[in-house]
């Protein structure tokens, strides 16, 4: 639980009344929460009624964060010494324990014995309202037992706003239901007789609950609140509330009345709204803390970079963010920053029933064993019935499985993790599998009807968002029948359909944006839709030229002649020789028969290396031999006709450019010209120097019997050959200074550098490549894309592994 420099600074910011930080997810607002009682105990509780209070929203959060510094060894408060506080001032609790022990109170000191009422207990009380109320109100078409449920949730909706008159009900802003969805009447208008029937609803479910010494959950925080506000048990000098946009408003009065005020004590909300899913939520909505007494004009403070997952799931999480308005129109939106962690696209798989989607889980997750524990694997389903039937069969096929307790979680058992949308909200997993994201279940369409859609939307797609941004390393997203509307907002080129595969999903084509369609002989058959969707990608993901694919090409098996869906070609050694053979099979028709069909027209050809088969929804990919493989080759310059690869070469030593052009069949040919003249230079020496590998892959060692690749360049580029080596570049976060991914940079291997020094900075065991500035203690690693935030460290936190002198275009 590292700080780095932003976190630490609102860690150790002097208490002063209320705060706000706002923050992305994955952006250590919780770790700030935390790491913030520590701080405030040793400086800022120094009389004895002094008390730091954590509150969260859900109780697997609170778990999460001890199982957290269960397992930190090397902090600055150990395990024991940090919960020994808990009699020393400290209270970390969930909003709901808190306020119940506020709710046993007020029974005790009034003489009620009330309990809180189950789900059937609630809904039986208001159907018995509805048919009390509706003959009062015998025009108001709303009251009726089948909209038992949305006015049950509107009855809990008054009470979590602390509505207790029906002119304040008639006066507010109903974020959501001041309208039906598009096309539909208004529902909950202002000043209307629905929302009076409603009120004088909510009365008689009240009395009915009441009658049978039963009460709903938010009348159970109204008690508490009023307890609060007659008798507080005790008060915190400090209070940090985690996950703050999630309260409801009630829950937020009742922590302003155990706020004990003094000179140095401090209020902290620590939000995202990007991931409030609550529809009770008061601030989540875009309400602003004005309306709970709290004026945060320069009192906030943000953290917009996401350190939990990698650019790629990042900027597909995203992509929802930019289609919902409302988010991006919030005042308290945080606008997120990518960071340069380059990992695995997200997969996404859609399959046309249930069984599949099982078969492929388990399949997948034996697969990952190879480089995950079970632990490190968690599957996400919107409902409970969802994680209860993928627990079913994957436990019935002994994959070790459990369904996360909220009580009572094991983080520590290695099985496979259960958890709903709503649970693992401000968990995080290595590998996250968020399945059945379909049309009807997120977002739910059955309660459409009565909420204005766009906000209904906005929080279901929230929901998304939060579960894809729960994943540290992989995200797989399965769809079965109908996919998610949400599906189609996520960029396909930000998407994969198989792990370690360039391929992205399939997606339709009109008959107008067809290639190569004078090879054509049916443009309306629907093997057409997959074969173009298959070169589409081959052009424009692989980088296959047009030129080298053909259509329908001939074989001949014994005496039977057939045609090979899809060819690419290659040159080789001047000949065009066939590379890869594709069959194409209708959109998830199975793909086991063409596999076979194809290999046999392999066996005719022996200049074929691959074959891939796809019906759009499965892929296989397999050598001559019929071995399996993750992916084809993308196209290499290797492969098209000009006997010559020319790049472009930048000399960071002396600003100068050239031509650097090598003999594709032997790259230890090479010829180099100045840039601008096309003058051949002759450099008397060259040195063999290492590719060690890519930017982003750990701390790069130089050792030249270890390494397959290397490149030539000359003398006079470079310092000392045993000193420099070769990187791959694997992220854009320098392409202000014509560092592209791609690229390869050349790199003197040194551990000191100076300001303005393009370096490998080496950190957490991550490389990274940056621009280097000094700054008193510390450091600042800037990038040259203004997508990129800079990175602010302490020098001793930082390892510089070498400076870069040139790159090679790519």
């Amino acid at each position: 639980m590292r700080l780095n420099m932003e976190q630490r600074r609102i860690v150790e910011l002097e208490p002063n009344g209320h705060m706000l930080v706002k923050g992305v997810a994955g952006s250590g607002k919780t770790t700030v929460s935390v790491r913030r009682i520590p701080f405030l105990l040793n400086h800022y509780c120094h009389e004895k009624d002094d008390k730091v209070l954590l509150v969260t929203f859900n109780k697997t959060l609170l778990n999460y964060i001890r199982y957290l510094y269960n397992k930190v060894e090397d902090e600055e408060q150990n395990q024991e010494s940090f919960f020994g506080y808990q009699n020393k001032g400290v209270d970390i609790t969930t909003i709901d324990s808190l306020m119940y022990k506020y709710f046993i109170k007020y029974q005790k000191n009034n003489g009620t014995n009330y309990s809180i009422g189950d789900r059937k207990v609630l809904f039986d009380a208001i159907i018995q309202a509805i048919n009390v109320v509706v003959d009062r109100h015998p025009r108001i078409k709303l009251l009726t037992p089948k909209n038992a449920n949305f006015l049950l949730d509107e009855i809990t909706w008054i009470k979590a706003c602390n509505i207790n008159d029906v002119e304040t009900y008639q006066n507010i802003d109903r974020i959501g239901r001041a309208s039906g969805s598009k096309g539909m009447p208004q529902k909950l208008i202002k000043n209307s007789p629905v929302r009076a029937a409603i009120f004088e609803l909510m009365t008689v479910y009240d009395t009915i609950l009441e009658n049978k010494d039963n009460i709903d959950y938010k009348g159970m925080n109204l008690l508490a609140l009023k307890e609060a506000q007659q008798a507080p048990i005790e008060k915190y000098t400090h209070i940090l509330i985690d996950e703050s946009q999630d309260l409801t408003k009630v829950q937020l009065e009742f922590l302003r009345y155990i706020y004990n005020e003094k000179r140095y004590s401090s209020i902290l909300f620590v939000a995202d709204n990007t991931q409030s899913i609550y529809s009770h939520s008061w601030l989540g909505k875009g309400r602003p803390y004005t309306t709970i007494g709290y004026d945060m004009s320069g009192k906030s403070r943000t953290l917009s970079k996401n350190y939990r997952t990698t650019t790629e799931i990042s900027t597909a999480a995203y992509d929802l963010i930019e289609h919902d308005e409302s988010i991006k129109n919030n005042v308290d939106f945080v606008k997120p920053s990518l960071i340069d962690r380059q990992g695995h696209p997200p997969i996404y798989r859609y399959f046309k029933n249930t069984e599949k989607q099982m078969e492929f889980l388990f399949d997948e997750i034996n697969i990952l064993r190879n480089d995950y524990n079970y632990s490190d694997i968690c599957i996400v389903a919107k409902e409970k019935r969802l994680i209860e039937n993928a627990l079913k069969y994957l436990d019935g096929k002994g994959l070790p499985c459990e369904v996360l307790n909220q009580q009572n979680p094991n983080f520590e058992s290695d099985k496979v993790k259960l958890v709903t949308f709503h649970s693992i909200k401000g968990l995080e997993f290595k590998v996250i599998f968020l399945i059945d994201i379909n049309e009807g279940v997120l977002p739910n369409t059955s309660l459409v009807d009565f909420d204005d859609e766009e906000t209904y939307e906005s929080e279901e797609r929230k929901l998304l968002y939060v579960g894809m941004t729960r994943a540290n390393e992989l995200l797989y997203m399965t769809s079965v029948d109908k996919p998610s509307r949400f599906i189609k907002e996520i960029d396909n080129r930000h998407l994969r359909l198989k792990r370690d595969c360039s391929i992205r999903p399939f997606q339709s084509l009109g008959t107008y944006e067809y290639l190569l369609t004078d090879q054509i002989v049916d443009i309306n058959s629907k093997e057409e839709l997959i074969r173009q969707w298959f070169i589409r990608e081959l052009k424009d993901t692989y980088g296959y030229p047009l030129e080298l694919i053909n259509l329908e090409y001939p074989v001949y098996h014994f005496s039977r002649k057939g045609y090979v869906d899809v060819v690419v070609s290659i040159f080789h050694k001047g000949d065009e020789i066939p590379y890869i053979f594709a069959e194409m099979k209708q959109f998830g028709t199975g793909i086991e028969e063409a596999r076979e069909q194809l290999q046999s027209y392999m066996e005719t050809n022996d200049l074929v290396s691959y074959g891939v088969v796809t019906d759009g929804l499965e892929i296989i990919i397999f050598n001559r031999e019929g071995e399996l493989l993750n992916d084809i080759p993308k196209c290499h310059p290797n492969f098209l006709p000009d006997l010559m690869e020319r790049r472009l070469y930048i000399n960071f030593r002396n600003n100068k450019r050239y031509s650097y052009a090598y003999d594709k069949d032997s790259t230890s040919n090479i010829e180099i010209a100045d840039n601008e003249s096309n003058l051949i230079i002759d450099f008397q020496s060259l040195s063999q120097i290492p590719l060690v590998g890519e930017v982003a892959a750990g701390i790069p060692q130089i050792a030249h019997e270890e390494y397959e690749h290397f490149l030539k360049i000359p003398n006079d580029w470079i310092l000392s050959e045993k000193d420099t080596f070769a990187l791959k570049v694997t992220g854009d976060s320098m392409n202000g200074i014509e560092i592209d991914r791609g690229d390869v940079v050349i790199v003197n291997k040194q551990n000191t550098a100076q300001n303005g020094d393009i370096v490998i900075a080496i950190s957490n065991q991550e490389a990274t490549m940056k621009k280097l500035m000094f700054m008193g203690d510390s450091v600042l690693l800037l990038s040259e894309n203004p997508n990129y935030e800079p990175i602010q460290m302490k020098r001793e936190d930082i390892i510089i592994n070498g400076k870069v002198i040139g790159v090679l275009k790519g």
